[in-house]
């Protein structure tokens, strides 16, 4: 016989299916709407932050080496993000010393990594060449990217209804472009995956703890992983400040005297391999 415990567990689970009410007093989702109408709430959701900043982002990195997890020591943070230009800012610092800085506007980066001494630049091309703990400025996209950015309002796209989520499938060339989760209750984004001409998922990317930012919801954690590099990055904001102005300057490149200079878009550089962060 079951017991007092596990009988109370079990009519809750069928009282729950018979009224669609979730088990912890989240409420069910409303009845689903149409393609064209999540895509219209998730538009008027993007234009209410244009700006972030954050002195108190924390930086994780886990790498998964001969099948066993490697956590790096976690690296604090301040970032600026700009999603109309769009620009971001990440300088990440240990101990109080900066490790390195990311300034990237439009589709071009500037890393500067100051324990070697080295200032790598390129375009969308050059990513792939990063060293792979370092976030790529689209995976930061993510936090502001909207409808069309993502090509949800592509005629290629395929709406699909879950329990909680609605999926987005977005081909491109009728392969397989891009998959995003939309949660149906807050109607928010919690998930991007990128994939490869042969299907292979190659970039997740999971936006979570949502909270009240200027009249809308807005992430407080990024999850980046790559499941083929085994990498997995988290991005946490502490004490965000929204739509504040911030000045074109922030997103750009400056110079560093005495700093070796890298075109990652040359044809003759490969990949980068830093001593990775201790």
């Amino acid at each position: 016989m079951p017991s007092a415990c596990l009988r109370v567990l079990l009519l809750a689970c069928g009282l729950a299916q018979l009224t669609g009410c979730a088990l912890l007093g989240r409420p069910a989702p409303d009845p689903p709407l149409e393609c064209r109408d999540v895509v219209q709430a998730l538009r008027q959701k993007e234009g209410l932050v244009r700006t972030v900043t954050d002195a108190g982002v924390r930086l994780r990195v886990t790498a998964r080496e001969d099948g066993e997890p490697r956590r790096y020591p976690s690296l604090g943070a301040v970032l600026a993000f700009d999603s109309q230009k769009p620009g971001l800012w990440l300088r990440g610092e240990k101990l109080g010393h900066e490790v390195f800085s990311l300034r990237a506007l439009g589709e071009r980066f500037w890393v500067a990594v100051h324990p070697s001494r080295l200032v790598m630049t390129g375009g969308p091309v050059a990513y792939a060449k990063l060293p792979r703990y370092f976030l790529r400025p689209a995976e930061v996209q993510g936090f502001l990217a909207g409808p069309d950015w993502l090509g949800l309002s592509w005629t290629t796209a395929q709406m699909t209804v879950g329990a909680d989520s609605y999926r987005f499938d977005v081909h491109l060339m009728d392969t397989l472009y891009r998959t995003v989760l939309v949660d149906r209750r807050d109607l928010v984004i919690t998930r991007i995956s990128a994939y490869d001409v042969l299907g292979r998922e190659t970039t997740r990317v999971e936006l979570s703890d949502h909270g009240p930012a200027d009249g809308t919801l807005f992430p407080r954690r990024l999850t980046v992983t790559r499941p083929q590099e085994g990498i997995t990055l988290s991005l946490r904001l502490r004490r965000p400040k929204f739509n504040k102005e911030l000045p074109l300057s922030i997103f750009q490149p400056i110079r560093l005297d005495g700093y070796e200079q890298v075109d990652l878009d040359s044809p003759s550089v490969g990949r980068i391999e830093l001593v990775e962060p201790e």
